[in-house]
């Protein structure tokens, strides 16, 4: 799925797994002692309403365009939340700049990128993830999560 830029138009209506989302962040700031405040909500409602890769100036950006103000200081430490609540992930497209993606909700994934084009293929093979499995139950080791990205440039035909 090739990054997309935020339109600026409203997001779009909650997605299925939004609840799920929110209940999950809801427990995971609790646990931490931390308030669940407005702009939490609407930086939770932002991210789980994307369905790209996207960076912090990028959801700054779409946030601001919805009517939203949340620093950016307060956005780098919620997507630190998310991704310790286990709903959002950061990702090395090898464009030096971290960006992030909502996870819940989705199967488990690596990232086929162009280093020509900047094409980014999405691939969920069952295949790659158990021979990631095999190898790490060969080193003694239990898979929590599989992070791959695959760096070339794509065959022309």
């Amino acid at each position: 799925m090739p990054n997309k830029k935020p339109s600026g138009n409203p997001a779009p209506l909650k997605p299925a797994d939004f609840d799920e989302a929110l209940e999950r962040y809801r427990e995971y700031l609790k646990r931490k002692k931390l308030l669940f405040t407005r702009e939490r909500i609407a930086i939770l409602e932002e991210v789980m309403a994307r369905h790209d890769h996207f960076s912090v100036e990028e959801l700054h950006d779409s946030l601001k365009a919805n009517g939203k103000k949340v620093s950016r200081a307060t956005l780098y430490r919620n997507l630190d939340s998310l991704k310790e609540a286990g709903i959002l992930a950061e990702v090395d497209l090898g464009n030096r700049h971290v960006q992030y993606e909502h996870v819940l909700g989705h199967r488990q994934h690596f990232h086929i990128i162009c280093e020509e084009t900047s094409e980014i293929i999405e691939d969920d093979s069952v295949e790659v993830e158990k021979a990631v499995e095999i190898l790490a139950r060969k080193h003694g080791f239990d898979v929590s999560r599989i992070k791959l990205q695959i760096f070339g440039t794509k065959r022309r035909k």
